[in-house]
């Protein structure tokens, strides 16, 4: 095996970063081999852009696609300067990191090109291993990018076995027949007529064309219709009429029923719309009764979210983390979303941005929250202080012009709750 003969000189180019990105981790040109902190850096901007995604207004395929295309250029750096191109898969053998032992898969070294047995494990075990982010104290992120690398180099190595496996196909070749050809090759059929012989054409020969004349004309003369034929017909056809009469007294009397069933239809529909009129009645009542119960119990939220409020303002030591602590009226706070992007990490990730800059007072001092406009709009929303700045009671985006209207009032609204 030929050990570190990758370029020393050969530069990857990350590309460039937003500033929230940034502050995960600068990525700076590499010179020469990736080191296992500049790789670990590319996994850490790479989850959070995949984070920030779910984040309107934050999206960017491109810049995605370009940071895949980073990690797989870092990859096959460390790639071939461990292993050699030019050394049969077979004399290779690919080394797992260790895993910890909360992970129950047990990976082994993979001599060659991988089964799919083994690339499945590896995957599995790699998915497994995403699956502990949510749990930071048992998250490594050293271990991801060996782990990560590991998956890279059998892939290689696979991609290397099929490669030399395959072998281009030739396009078959077919030679055109001529029909003379065609014919001598086809089985003689007992009743084909032969084609080479010539067809038998009629002609009108003197002495022939009058029996063919004859014969043309005898076919077509009409039959012969005795008398009692006619006779029969003329007795059947009154049996004929009389049963065209018992037909059409069948169908009236089919319309006649099927008028009566129709008049039954209607009255039951009329009698359902009846009951219908009465069931919207009732429903309507019930409505009233649930929205008066609803504004009973709007307002009893609205108590209760008070004294919530009151119990973290009351608080000592308050900073920039007790605005997560509060309740909208459905009792939720902004850290139980999803995505995780609370007020704190967002402020920590925009930190400095001063076109996100808002402040709020918190036990008498302010502090500067850092917060991008779609957000504003999603907090705005979230407790319920929307009106008339965000497009609509259902959706967190600005009216335009109004960005500055609305970090006023969530900084009014903060302010209230924990100045």
């Amino acid at each position: 095996m030929i050990d570190r003969w990758y370029p020393s000189g050969q530069v990857l180019s990350p590309p460039e970063l937003p500033i929230y990105l940034k502050n995960v981790y600068d990525l700076q040109p590499i010179i020469g081999m990736p080191s296992d902190a500049e790789v670990v850096g590319i996994h850490a901007v790479i989850e959070a852009a995949n984070k920030a995604s779910g984040i309107p207004g934050l999206l960017d395929p491109g810049l995605n696609m370009k940071l895949g295309d980073h990690l797989f250029s870092a990859q096959m750096a460390r790639y071939r300067s461990k292993y050699s191109l030019v050394t049969f898969p077979s004399d290779t053998t690919y080394i797992p990191p260790d895993l910890p032992t909360h992970i129950t898969i047990n990976l082994e070294p993979i001599s060659g090109a991988p089964s799919d047995e083994e690339m499945t494990k590896v995957q599995d075990a790699f998915q497994c291993y995403q699956e502990l982010r949510r749990f930071p104290s048992m998250f490594d992120a050293r271990v991801n990018m060996e782990l990560s690398q590991h998956l890279f180099n059998i892939h290689m190595a696979r991609y290397m076995r099929l490669t030399g496996e395959s072998q281009p196909n030739p396009m078959p070749t077919s030679s055109a027949k001529s029909p003379r050809q065609t014919v001598e090759q086809a089985p003689n059929a007992p009743d084909a007529p032969d084609i080479l012989e010539e067809p038998t054409v009629s002609t009108n020969n003197a002495g022939t064309g009058a029996d063919a004349a004859g014969n043309h004309q005898a076919s077509q003369s009409p039959p012969h219709v005795s008398p009692m034929d006619s006779s029969n017909e003329r007795v059947e056809q009154p049996t004929r009429t009389a049963d065209q009469s018992n037909l059409a007294s069948q169908s009236n009397q089919q319309v006649e029923r099927f008028n009566q069933l129709f008049e039954r239809f209607n009255r039951l529909i009329e009698q359902s719309s009846q009951n219908t009129v009465k069931a919207n009645e009732l429903a309507e009542k019930a409505n009233n009764s649930w929205e008066r119960f609803g504004d009973v119990l709007g307002n009893v939220n609205r108590v209760l979210v008070g004294i919530q409020h009151a119990l973290v303002r009351n608080h000592h030591g308050n900073a920039i983390s007790a605005l997560d602590c509060l309740v909208n009226e459905k009792g939720m706070t902004p850290a139980v979303m999803d995505n995780g992007f609370t007020f704190r990490r967002l402020s920590e990730l925009f930190s400095g941005d001063p076109e996100r800059q808002t402040q709020a007072i918190i036990d008498g001092a302010t502090h500067n929250i850092y917060i991008p406009d779609v957000w504003v709009g999603y907090f705005l929303n979230f407790y319920g202080i929307g009106a008339g700045l965000c497009e609509s009671e259902t959706t967190f985006k600005l009216r335009f012009g109004k960005q500055k209207d609305a970090r006023a009032r969530l900084s009014k609204y903060l302010s209230s709750c924990l100045g």
